[in-house]
């Protein structure tokens, strides 16, 4: 199989050698005489191996003993015989790559660095402006109050039409149906909320919160692999239940239950993590074990099903730190009303949620700890500056220090951290134990 003659000078004689490219050898005559260079492409050609990596990163030929022939010498300058066998290789990957004009360098760089958009995030990118849709509506509802059945049964449908969303999308195997049903669960609970006459945080709270974790549970199954996202709506249920059967059925105060249902709530947010892990089982291999005690064949399918069980739960964790964070943000205004004690407890949790990222990997959740904390520290110190005009300045040199601090810390030196790293933990420490403390000074115990 000679090359192409218009790739052949006049004069050069034929060297009958074998060529493998791709595992699969072929003889072929090739010049003697002719660089190469000349040579390459057309045998390239021959064999169709020009592709989108050849003609990148560029062909070579090698010889048995891994030799790698110069593109710039003969077969007959390199010492290559007849019936000796090359290999037709990309060169090497690492190299940088090699393109004929800006415009195919564009593209490539796109490529690579860009992701395309597909029909599947045209589906997750509607699932979202839905959910924020019927939100807003809900909010809207949820302002109009009780007063007719004309806003609670807006609400109702909306959650109806949800929930049949989320059935089609279970259907199409789709992404995002558990937006949907945490949507359709708010909207449940507008409904009823809606529906009853009373005092907003009593049992229309409860009422509320009971059927948006009943309408939780019911959708659990359509959720798959998703259904641990839902521990953060159903906590945020429990703890709107819990609100409304304290202040109503039970008569106490709503700074009282709030400030058990914050600490609560922080305890929760901050143990998760460690249940989670300890719901993982692990295998420990042990140097006296009997032999064929572990199989080898079952590691791959351990391994996967391992994978999956911890990407769950860190989506469980995810979930429950957000919901937490919620619960004390709408518990700000109230425990910030009854005095010192409430804004040290706002204060104590929102530093733990923050502190507690130290020990976390997860760039998810360091961001979730981290805002939620600082959100909640700044909801703090608005409320305390509406509500008292003389606490204005104190307040702004207040987030100023604590500003500056924060810039400090970043900009410290490698020798200091490990100081720094002991005065967190101590911090960390004392932060953890005063919750429950203030918490019982709050509700009246201590």
């Amino acid at each position: 199989m000679p090359p192409p003659a218009s790739r052949v000078r006049r004069g050069s004689s034929l060297m009958p050698v074998t060529v493998v490219y791709q595992r699969i050898p072929t003889d072929v005559s090739l010049p003697v005489d002719l660089p190469l260079v000349e040579v390459v492409p057309a045998l390239a050609e021959r064999l169709e191996s020009l592709g989108e990596d050849a003609s990148t990163y560029g062909l070579c030929l090698t010889t048995q003993s891994g030799t790698v022939l110069d593109d710039s010498l003969s077969l007959s300058d390199q010492r290559v015989g007849a019936g000796d066998v090359l290999t037709l290789d990309l060169r090497s990957m690492e190299a940088e790559h090699r393109y004929d004009d800006l415009t195919e360098a564009v593209a490539a760089a796109v490529e690579r660095q860009q992701v395309a958009w597909e029909p599947k995030d045209t589906m997750s990118l509607s699932v979202g402006a839905t959910c924020l849709l019927f939100a807003a509506g809900g909010a809207l509802l949820l302002r109009q109050g009780p007063g007719g059945w004309v806003t609670p049964a807006c609400a109702a449908v909306a959650s109806g039409l949800l929930i049949l969303a989320t059935l089609a999308i279970n259907q199409m195997k789709g992404k995002g149906a558990w937006a949907l049903v945490m949507t359709a669960a708010g909207l449940a609970g507008v409904a009823l909320h809606t529906a009853i006459q009373g005092p907003p945080t009593g049992m229309r709270m409860a009422a509320a919160g009971a059927v948006g974790a009943s309408l939780l549970g019911a959708c659990l199954p359509m959720l798959g692999r998703d259904r641990p996202l839902i521990a953060g709506p159903m906590l945020v249920c429990v703890a709107m239940m819990v609100t409304g059967l304290g202040t109503q059925a039970l008569g106490y105060p709503l700074a009282q239950v709030l400030a058990l249902v914050s600490a609560t709530a922080a305890g929760v947010s901050l143990l998760t993590p460690w249940l989670a892990l300890a719901s993982v089982p692990v295998t420990i291999s042990l140097p006296d074990q009997p032999e064929g005690y572990h199989r080898a064949e079952d590691e791959g399918p351990i391994k996967a099903a391992l994978t999956s069980r911890i990407l769950n739960l860190h989506g469980l964790v995810l979930s429950v730190r957000i919901a937490c964070s919620i619960i004390v943000l709408a518990s700000v205004p109230s425990l910030a009303s009854v005095g010192y004690d409430g804004i040290a407890l706002v204060a104590a949790i929102a530093v733990a949620a923050m502190l507690s990222t130290r020990a976390v990997r997860s760039r998810a959740d360091v961001t979730a700890g981290v805002v939620g904390g600082m959100l909640i520290l700044a909801t703090l110190v608005l409320v305390i500056v509406l509500s008292r005009a003389n606490f204005v300045m104190p307040m702004v040199v207040l987030v100023g220090v604590v500003g500056v601090v924060v810039l400090l810390l970043n900009v410290l030196g490698p020798s200091y951290r490990p100081r720094l790293a002991r005065v967190t933990d101590v911090i960390e420490i004392l932060v953890l134990v005063s919750i429950a403390p203030l918490a019982a000074l709050v509700i009246g115990v201590l």
